[in-house]
């Protein structure tokens, strides 16, 4: 049905129109200035007012390419604004600091059980000149020569190298790698929250994504969506790492550990002692060196395995789309502007409705922001009518997604 969607929340969701994102993208974020108040879905001639789902909608939310729509169309507007005091008219100037916009990365939730058609695993022999694909090598920023490879086997931390360290594995000449369907995940992976399950020829493995130890806070390390180490960034700046309890556990292989802890929770390294890898051996407190089976790389949707006992064991038909399955958690960024709109005692307390009488309470079913040349820049509906008498007070918070 064509109704505005039952709501709790107090805070209004406005749609732009089309001429709002036209302007949007050319002025800056003072381009709402006024707001107007309607009540054009009232027929004071009835005695009760509606309830919520009862207010007509505005239009729908499906976008172009299976996104999500924050417009509304070009006709639209308030038939019976409310007038703002005896003095007449009907808009007000906006809170000034309504001119805010904010950027908040935001969790969408964790996808369980991605298997089948939603993934696509394939084996690549990096000295396979004939097949095209060895051209990821490059994408995933692994060693291309002989002379980058031996970065990796015959140079030590120390020499600045990772021949001792945890990432060793990532001159393997074999890797294997996994692609989930964007259709799967947000803008970019959560590292924290990457379980792979894999079933080879061999055996079956169970793969976790987690971050490099790097002294930082802990409580830092759960509010990333990647990992944040300089040590590594030549692999890319949106990676997680995979281990995998099948072939070590955490600080080397303390069998008091598993990589599982914490997966899937809220807070997971400071309050529920999800592990962070170590990327050398520092005996002095206690950390040992780790076994990094791959790499995540979040924005691609692309997880690489390098650990030759998974690899050697992978068929494409054997591992299949019932032999693996993948659960995660993604994130998208969320930019909006937070509009206030005040109504004060003595305001809006009188419609241009024909069926309203003095004595009748407004019933605000409607707002609409505007710019400067009173052009209408977003609309908005809410759920249900709100009341108001020109005596009390009315504070809307009115959010659009930009």
């Amino acid at each position: 049905m064509g109704f505005q969607t039952t709501a709790n929340t107090t805070t209004l969701i406005a749609k732009l129109t089309p001429l709002g994102r036209k302007l949007l993208v050319t002025n800056t974020n003072n381009l709402i200035t006024k707001f107007a108040l309607g009540d054009s879905d009232a027929n004071y001639n009835v005695s009760d007012e509606l309830l919520t789902g009862e207010i007509p909608a505005i239009g729908g939310n499906l976008g172009l390419n299976s996104t999500t729509s924050n417009s509304t169309g070009n006709e639209i507007a308030i038939r019976y604004p409310l007038l703002i005091n005896g003095l007449g008219g009907n808009l007000k100037s906006v809170d000034p600091a309504s001119i805010s916009v904010t950027s908040v990365v935001q969790n969408i939730g964790q996808n369980a059980g991605i298997t089948g058609d939603s993934i696509t695993q394939v084996a690549i022999n990096r000295n396979d000149d004939t097949d095209p694909l060895v051209n990821l090598f490059a994408s995933f920023g692994l060693p291309l020569t002989e002379s980058e490879k031996v970065t990796y086997t015959g140079k030590t931390f120390s020499m600045g190298g990772w021949a001792d360290t945890a990432i060793s594995g990532f001159a393997n000449n074999d890797i294997v790698v996994i692609g989930i369907n964007n259709s799967e995940y947000g803008e970019t992976l959560d590292g924290k929250e990457i379980k792979l399950d894999l079933t080879t020829s061999a055996s079956s493995y169970t793969l976790y994504s987690t971050f490099q130890n790097k002294g930082f806070g802990l409580s830092s390390e759960d509010s990333s969506y990647r990992d944040k180490s300089p040590q590594t960034a030549n692999l890319g700046l949106s990676v997680a790492f995979l281990v995998s309890d099948n072939i070590m556990t955490p600080n080397g292989g303390d069998p008091s550990l598993s990589w599982a802890t914490g997966f899937g929770t809220n807070k997971p390294f400071s309050v529920n002692n999800k592990s962070l890898y170590n990327l050398i051996t520092n005996s002095s407190v206690g950390l040992s060196a780790d076994s990094v089976v791959g790499i995540a790389y979040l924005n691609k949707g692309l997880l690489v395995i390098t650990e030759p006992s998974i690899v050697s064991g992978f068929n494409e038909t054997y591992s299949g789309a019932s032999g693996t399955s993948i659960t995660l958690n993604s994130v998208a960024t969320n930019v909006v502007q937070n509009i206030t709109c005040v109504a004060g005692r003595g305001e809006f307390g009188t419609s241009s409705n024909p069926t309203w009488r003095t004595g009748d309470t407004v019933r605000i079913s409607e707002i609409g922001l505007y710019d400067n040349l009173n052009r209408l820049i977003a609309y908005g509906k809410f759920d249900r009518h709100t009341l108001k008498t020109t005596e009390s007070f009315a504070s809307f918070g009115i959010k659009i997604s930009v």
